[in-house]
C-alpha cells in the first residue's frame, strides 16, 4: 500500500495503485458529489459530508475486521490459520473492492430517492460492470491471480457483482463461480454487525456534531471472530467483548432516534422525495440508461428542482426551505393508543378538505436491531452474528444480552402529521387536541 488518503474519522486510509485506479474514476468520483444524509446539512448545518468519504471508511474498517477475525480464529485454534496465505489475500482485496465500491450506484441524495423505490444495489452492479471500472477490477484479478496461483477464487468484475445482487443464493449456482466463502465475505458488508454500519454512525455523528453515534471501536473490532456451523464460515464475536458490541447497538439506536428520524429532517427528505417523483414523471431526468445516470448528481438535481419551483408546491417548499407545522406525532414505539389518534388526526385533517400539497403524512419504522433473539442464529441468510464462548461455541444472543433481547421486542414505529402553516386554526385545534 503505497497511496494514504487522510480521513477525519479514521485518520490515512491506505490504497494500492490499482484501488487508486478505481477511486479517480468519473464513476467512482462522482461520490464527492452526493450527500452522505441527503437533506440532514439543512438541519444539522455540518452534516455535508458524502458518499465518497464513506466509501473509502467502509474500505478501510473492513479490512481491519478481516484481520482482526481470522487473528483471532489463530489464537483460539491452536496457532491454526483459516486459510492459507494465498486464499487470505485474494479474499481480502475481494473484500476490499466490494467494500470501497457498495456505494458508487447510489442516486443523487443517497437513501432519499430511495423512498421512491430506487435500488442503488442495481446500479451498482451495473456500474461495476462498465468498461472503466470493469477493466481495472479485472487487473487487479489477473494481478492476483498470477500472485497467488494456490487460490482458486479468481478476482473479476463479474464475481464483484454478484455481491449486489438480490439473491446471492440463485445467482451463484447459475453462475461459473465456485465461491463456497461468498456468504462469509459479504458478511463484513451486509450484516447486523458490518462495517457499512461502524462507519456511518462514526462519519456521521461527527459531521452532525452529536455524540449518540459513538462507541468502542477497538475493542469492537478485536471482537470478532470465526466459527463453522452447518459446514459454513461464518463471522462470530467474542464474548468477552459484549459490552462493545451493545455499544454499538446503542449507538445506532440513538442515531435512528435523534437524528435519522429527526421530525425536520424526515420532513424535508419527503418533501424531496416527492420533487424527486415529479421530475421522473414529466420527463425532466432520464435514468433509463447508466451514461445519463451517472450524470446525475446532488447539484444537478437541485438545479432541475429549483427550475420546476413555479410548476410544483413541493419543489417550491424544498428551495425555499418552508417547514410545515408538526401537529400530530405518535410515541416512539407503536402502541394502540397511539394508531388510534394517529387515524383519529388523519381523518380530521381529511374532512377538512385540505389540499394534498398542504399537508404531509409520514410513518417510519425501524427495528433496533436485526439479531433473531428465538433462534440462535441465522445461518441460512447469513445475517446473524453468533456470539462465541471460551470454547468457541455459539451460543444465543438473546442468552447473553438482556439488552439486545429488549432492544428486539420493540419496533420503533413513528408517525408524524405535518399541515403548512398557513392553516392556523387547524393547526392549533389539533394540537390542543393532542396535546402537542
Amino acid at each position: 500500500m503505497k497511496n494514504k488518503l487522510r480521513d477525519p474519522i479514521h485518520g490515512f486510509i491506505e490504497v494500492s495503485d490499482q484501488e487508486l485506479k478505481l477511486i479517480d474514476t468519473s464513476e467512482f468520483q462522482r461520490l464527492r458529489r452526493i450527500k452522505q444524509l441527503a437533506t440532514t446539512y439543512l438541519v444539522y448545518h455540518g452534516a455535508e459530508h458524502t458518499r465518497f468519504g464513506h466509501s473509502l471508511g467502509v474500505m478501510h474498517l473492513a479490512t481491519q475486521a478481516f484481520d482482526c477475525a481470522l487473528n483471532n480464529y489463530k489464537h483460539q485454534n491452536k496457532n491454526k490459520d483459516l486459510f492459507d496465505n494465498h486464499t487470505r489475500e485474494v479474499y481480502r482485496q475481494i473484500l476490499r473492492l466490494i467494500t470501497l465500491l457498495h456505494d458508487i450506484g447510489h442516486a443523487p441524495f443517497s437513501h432519499a430517492w430511495e423512498i421512491n423505490g430506487f435500488s442503488h444495489e442495481e446500479f451498482t452492479r451495473k456500474i461495476i460492470l462498465t468498461d472503466s471500472i470493469k477493466t481495472i477490477i479485472n487487473q487487479i484479478g489477473t494481478e492476483y491471480k498470477e500472485k497467488y496461483k494456490k487460490c482458486q477464487t479468481v478476482i473479476t468484475a463479474d464475481l464483484i457483482s454478484l455481491f449486489f445482487c438480490e439473491d446471492d443464493t440463485q445467482t451463484l449456482k447459475a453462475n461459473e463461480y465456485k465461491f463456497a466463502d461468498f456468504k462469509f465475505i459479504k458478511s463484513f458488508l451486509s450484516s447486523d454487525l458490518d462495517c457499512d454500519k461502524m462507519d456511518y454512525l462514526l462519519r456521521d455523528s461527527h459531521y452532525c456534531g452529536v455524540n449518540y453515534g459513538k462507541f468502542d471501536l477497538n475493542r469492537l473490532l478485536n471482537s470478532l471472530s470465526v466459527c463453522t456451523i452447518n459446514g459454513t464460515k461464518q463471522l462470530g464475536y467474542l464474548k468477552s467483548g459484549l459490552q462493545a458490541l451493545e455499544e454499538f447497538v446503542m449507538a445506532r439506536y440513538f442515531m435512528f432516534i435523534q437524528v435519522y428520524f429527526h421530525k425536520t429532517r424526515r420532513f424535508l427528505d419527503i418533501l424531496l422525495s416527492k420533487c424527486t417523483y415529479y421530475l421522473s414523471e414529466n420527463g425532466h431526468i432520464n435514468m433509463a440508461n447508466i451514461e445519463e445516470f451517472l450524470k446525475l448528481d446532488d447539484a444537478t438535481v437541485w438545479n432541475k428542482i429549483r427550475e420546476i419551483a413555479d410548476q410544483c408546491p413541493w419543489a417550491n417548499d424544498l428551495t425555499n426551505r418552508t417547514i410545515f407545522a408538526r401537529v400530530y406525532e405518535s410515541e416512539t414505539f407503536k402502541t394502540l393508543e397511539g394508531m388510534k389518534r394517529f387515524i383519529m388526526a388523519k381523518e380530521e385533517i381529511q374532512r377538512k378538505k385540505i389540499r394534498e400539497t398542504d399537508y404531509i403524512i409520514d410513518e417510519v419504522q425501524k427495528m433496533p436491531h436485526s439479531w433473531p433473539v428465538i433462534n440462535p442464529y441465522d445461518d441460512d441468510k447469513g445475517y446473524g452474528i453468533p456470539i462465541l464462548n471460551q470454547n468457541n461455541d455459539p451460543e444465543n444472543i438473546a442468552a447473553v444480552s438482556i439488552v439486545i433481547k429488549r432492544m428486539g421486542d420493540d419496533l420503533i414505529s413513528i408517525k408524524r402529521i405535518y399541515v403548512r402553516k398557513t392553516h392556523e386554526k387547524l393547526i392549533t385545534a389539533i394540537r390542543k387536541k393532542y396535546r402537542l
